[in-house]
């Protein structure tokens, strides 16, 4: 499951493992995980990498990030 991918990356950048156990598809990812502007990136990176995917930036906007559910409707149509 996408949802499920995605905090296992969020934990594994923010270098803490249990942090999977408490986001929810309705985790904002750029207020409530904190990442950096380096985070980001690397984020994003690893998301295409660990989903076999090439992110559109073209069609890619922050309101993707207010939620890991919204985020993962987004990829699942990449």
């Amino acid at each position: 499951m996408i949802q499920e991918k995605i905090k296992k990356i969020l934990s594994g950048i923010q270098k803490n493992p249990a942090l999977s156990e408490t986001l929810s598809d309705d985790t904002d990812i750029i207020n409530d995980v904190g990442l950096d502007s380096l985070q980001m990136v690397t984020f994003v990176l690893k998301l295409e990498e660990e989903l076999d995917i090439e992110i559109d930036f073209d069609t890619f906007d922050f309101s993707h990030l207010s939620s890991i559910g919204n985020l993962a409707e987004f990829l699942s149509k990449q």
